[in-house]
């Protein structure tokens, strides 16, 4: 049993997209999930007890089969058939986790080419037309990186930086040389949860991190440049080392010296790092790739190189050892000359020039009172929107001349600029472009985050939220500034205000294009949760530069500006501010003042529920396809419901449902035109409508009749409502279908009674008997009251006496208690079988429940009753008993209407003016007693 209320379903589907296919798992709550690489197959596992719903996958390229390996009371887990050479990524937006399998190595992505503003297009040629060489680019991970023996570090940035790796102590040691890189190397393999995390050292010119690994570990570079994979394996590699060169040179006092020089053509760098446990200085000289390594340790009297995997780290033992990156190389030297082996010469070497440039930004980063930063839009942005021009030319003719990661590296600065000047959808084709020219840069956190904002700003949330999410960034506190932006774009309201972060002075700093939409949104998010502390500072922000914003931004503050003011308890502020807008050219937050005016003044009782109507229709086809839309729907339909017109407000409402579906507002539109259907069923609002509209209502919104018992009084109620105004075949139709489908138990033989009665009203005897039998044998399996038992009799006597079967019926009376019912039915049995004797006793009975006083007057059914009788009794040719009928009751009827016609009835046959039976038929019309009591079942709740 607590499978089965806990149980929550999936939706599996499937989509194609241009670079991937896409596999998506939503539902109630997908709860955490693992996955794992077996074969050709995803295992996907979810720790909550699920089902899955699964759509084809026929159409989806990179998608096979989707298999259902267990679930109905354990964990769902699912086998998801992928080609063994494509890479894929997952993530978890939401309630949805999403799967994105990328096309296979023989099917490339296309490209869309590059231009530039004014400049000649790019032109490919046979030597651009491959992917940057090996030289410049990583190579994919070795045999034993695939093998699932290794584990692989990796390394990524959105510019070309150096790195130095080393071994000492124990730990892997990875330096690189730009501070203004803040992302961390990550870790793959099959030892990943196993080993330590890495350990971040303090310098002053890069970041430093070690890893603790065992003497046993193998470790290899590949690639460099933007991207870097360190493998760890138990597995040797043959790796020649580059050999070390000495060079005679004069000393400072005289004599000849010695330096050391290895040729490293990628020599960058030269950094320094204390190592916080022995507490001496390491001197490294980072590489900008790994085609080349220093290689083993090495010991002299006046210093130790360590093994370097990547560039050269060395141990001084004296204190005026230089080490230094040089033109072609890496070169260790001293005043006093090197107390080393003689050595063969050497090129003479020019010293490299090493500015670095210090900023706002990197100190922000030092300071641990702000927030961690991922963006820079001061320094990218390249003087703002006067130098763009000027910038992107220059960046564009630059890029012309290089290959590989110089030119990827250009790419990505000229997406930075972009994104710095708000033009998002310039920047997204860019990165495309950079990401095609180096597969794999996508994985680096910066690229994830300047790729998210692009998308963001270029309203594509959808794209930009899946960047934003990735938990490589969750270091960065600024990415929620954009991830609460993303999310209200997608009109996630409370996972945005989740998000939002609660400082904004980083946001302050932004240029004002990139702050104004960011801003904005973050006000929306701030007032729709009732923060008017947040939503104040954010608009006092933007004050300043409203006469500069575009058109929609200085609409949007102006409208966000009134909201304010209504949450702050100042409406004709908050009207002033929305009613410049309702002449203005923005057509959007002229709809969206339009309805929030109407609201307004509506809820103040400044309008009449009329005119916000009309109001409100008009607004439907101010502004199409989206939220707004939805709400607009949404309102209308309200005040049609409060108007009691449930029909136009319930059909407005499910429009409005369809407009923007799995937004919060839809669901929100979905909850309350439920409650309202519920509750015109079952709060007696039936009664304002007319059984017609109340019967169209049902019968277009009846997947909203909830399930089980409440549903049950839901149907009952209209029927009932139906058989008050005689549409019996309606109510009849909807009691079979509850008798059938719905009711069970017991009280299925209430609903079999209620339909029998309906039938009989309209006249349907073979179908009131079908459901007496119904209610006969229901009885009998669950059993009934006595009361229940009886009123199935009456019915059937009832039925019987309708077919023309009177003897039949009276019979089934026979040993049912004496009550007034009971006499009024037989009566009425009697009567209309011609069985004159009985319907004589019945009125009789009828007469003694009467309670007819000698000493008050009677009413007209008292009159009805004792005509009856004697219309009985005479037709039975009871002569005494109307001779008793007329001395008793002659003198008490006398003063009624009826008097001449109980007179002619009554009188002696000898004096008679009626003496045969037609003749006093035709004296009174047909009376059907038991007429009321079917007409009880109409009033019935």
């Amino acid at each position: 049993m607590a499978w089965a209320q806990t149980q929550n379903i999936l939706d599996i589907r499937a989509s194609n997209n241009k670079d991937y296919s896409r596999l998506v798992f939503d539902g109630k709550s997908s709860g955490d999930y693992s996955v794992k690489k077996e074969n050709d197959s995803l295992i996907v596992s979810f720790k909550k007890a699920t089902q899955a719903n699964v759509k084809t996958t026929s159409d989806i390229k990179n998608i096979g089969t989707v298999s259902v390996l267990s679930g109905q009371g354990e964990p769902l887990q699912v086998s998801v058939a992928i080609p063994s050479d494509s890479k894929y990524r997952h993530f978890k937006i939401g309630k949805r986790v999403i799967f994105d399998v990328y096309n296979a190595k023989n099917q490339p992505s296309r490209t869309p080419a590059l231009k530039a503003q004014n400049q000649t297009p790019i032109k490919t040629t046979a030597k651009t037309q491959d992917k940057i060489s090996l030289e410049d680019t990583p190579v994919s991970p070795s045999q034993d990186s695939l093998s699932g023996k290794a584990n692989v570090i990796t390394m990524s940035a959105t510019k070309n930086v150096g790195l130095g790796v080393f071994k000492r102590g124990g730990y892997l040691w990875i330096v690189q040389d730009d501070p203004s890189l803040t992302v961390p190397p990550s870790i793959a393999g099959p030892d990943a949860d196993k080993l330590d995390k890495f350990e971040e050292l303090t310098m002053k010119s890069g970041k430093a991190y070690r890893l603790p690994i065992d003497n046993q570990t193998n470790v290899y570079a590949e690639g460099g440049g933007l991207l870097w994979r360190i493998i760890l394996t138990q597995n040797p590699r043959n790796k020649r080392p580059l050999t070390m060169e000495t060079k005679e040179v004069d000393g400072v006092n005289g004599g000849a010296t010695r330096s050391i020089y290895w040729p490293l053509k990628s020599a960058k760098k030269s950094v320094s790092l204390k190592d916080p446990f022995v507490g001496d200085d390491i001197q490294i000289v980072t590489a900008g790739d790994s085609a080349q390594i220093i290689g083993p340790v090495r010991e002299f009297s006046q210093m130790k190189v360590l093994e370097s995997i990547v560039g050269l780290a060395v141990v001084p033992y004296i204190d005026n050892l230089d080490v230094r990156a040089v033109v072609g190389g890496a070169s260790v030297s001293s005043a006093d000359g090197l107390a080393i082996s003689p050595a063969s010469e050497t090129k003479s070497l020019t010293l490299q020039d090493d500015i670095e440039k210090e900023n706002q930004f990197f100190e922000e980063q030092e300071n641990p009172r702000t927030m961690s930063r991922v963006f820079d839009f001061t320094r990218w942005e390249m003087g703002g929107a006067r130098s763009l021009d000027e910038n992107r030319r220059i960046l564009m003719v630059g890029m012309a001349s290089k290959q590989g990661s110089g030119r990827v590296e250009d790419l990505i600065t000229l997406a930075k600029l972009n994104v710095a000047n708000d033009r998002g959808a310039e920047a997204l084709g860019l990165l495309r472009v950079a990401e095609g020219q180096l597969p794999g840069i996508e994985e680096s956190p910066e690229f994830k985050a300047i790729r998210g904002a692009a998308a963001t700003l270029a309203m594509k949330y959808d794209e930009g939220i899946e960047d934003l999410v990735h938990s490589s960034l969750d270091r960065y506190d600024e990415i929620n500034y954009w991830r609460a932006a993303a999310l209200a774009g997608l009109e996630d309201w409370q996972q945005a205000d989740k998000m939002a972060p609660s400082q904004l002075h980083v946001l302050e700093k932004y240029p004002p294009k990139i702050q104004q939409p960011i801003a904005l949104a973050l006000t929306e998010v701030a007032l729709r949760a009732g923060k008017l502390d947040v939503a104040e500072s954010l608009l006092a922000m933007l004050q300043p530069d409203y006469e500069e914003m575009a058109l929609g931004r200085q609409s949007a503050w102006k409208y966000l500006q009134g909201e304010f003011e209504r949450q702050s308890n100042n409406p004709e502020q908050a009207l002033k501010n929305w009613e410049q807008l309702l002449t203005g050219k923005d057509n959007y937050y002229r709809a969206r003042a339009g309805l929030s005016v109407t609201r307004m003044q509506l809820e103040r009782k400044k309008i009449t529920t009329e005119k916000a109507i009309d109001r409100l229709e008009g607004l439907r086809y101010a502004w199409r396809g989206d939220e707004l839309e939805t709400l607009i729907n949404f309102r209308l339909g309200e005040t049609y419901i409060n108007n009691k017109d449930y029909l136009k407000g319930l059909t407005v409402l499910r429009n409005a449902v369809g407009i923007s579906p799995n937004s919060s507002i839809s669901d929100e539109v979905t909850e309350y035109m439920t409650r309202k259907f519920r509750d015109l069923f079952t709060d007696g609002s039936l009664d304002d409508i007319s059984p017609l509209d109340a019967v169209t209502i049902y019968d277009e919104f009846k997947e909203l009749t909830p399930a089980g018992a409440e549903g049950d009084v839901f149907v009952q109620n209209l029927a009932e409502r139906l058989l008050k105004v005689d549409l019996l075949n309606r109510a009849a139709s909807l009691l079979e279908d509850q008798m059938n489908f719905r009711v069970k138990g017991s009280s299925r033989a209430n609903v079999a009674i209620r339909l029998a009665a309906a039938y009989l009203l309209n006249g349907k005897v073979d179908e009131a008997f079908n459901a007496l039998n119904i209610a006969d044998k229901t009885v009998r399996e669950f059993g009934g009251s006595e009361a229940l038992k009886q009123e199935i009799k009456l019915l059937r006597a009832r039925a019987y006496s309708q077919n023309g079967e009177a003897n039949k019926a009276l019979s089934y009376l026979k040993n049912l208690p004496k009550t007034e019912n009971i006499a009024k039915l037989r009566a009425d049995i009697a009567w209309n079988g011609g069985l004159w004797n009985d319907a004589a006793n019945a009125f009789g009975s009828l007469i003694g429940y009467a309670n007819i006083s000698p000493t008050r007057p009677m009413d007209e059914y008292q009159e009805n009753l004792i005509l009856n009788r004697s219309i009985a009794l005479n037709l039975s040719n009871n002569r005494s008993g109307l001779a008793s009928v007329r001395e008793k009751y002659a003198d008490l009827i006398k003063q009624s209407p009826k008097a001449r016609i109980f007179d002619l009835v009554t009188r002696p046959r000898q004096l008679g003016v009626l003496d045969n039976k037609e003749s006093v038929k035709s004296l009174i019309s047909e009376v059907d007693l038991f007429g009321s009591f079917l007409e009880n079942y109409k009033g019935v709740n």
